[in-house]
């Protein structure tokens, strides 16, 4: 409940324009490096 309320009162003070939105940080995202295809896979 008390979270609730905090994120609808930052949301007014951001509407005021008393307080601007937090940017959001990127998310990293790791890149799988190519399969060896002689590499045994997953079977399901």
């Amino acid at each position: 409940m008390n979270t609730k309320l905090l994120n609808v009162l930052e949301d007014l003070l951001v509407a005021l324009g008393l307080r601007e939105r937090p940017q959001a940080q990127p998310i990293p995202v790791r890149s799988n490096p190519p399969r060896d295809p002689r590499a045994p896979g997953r079977h399901r």
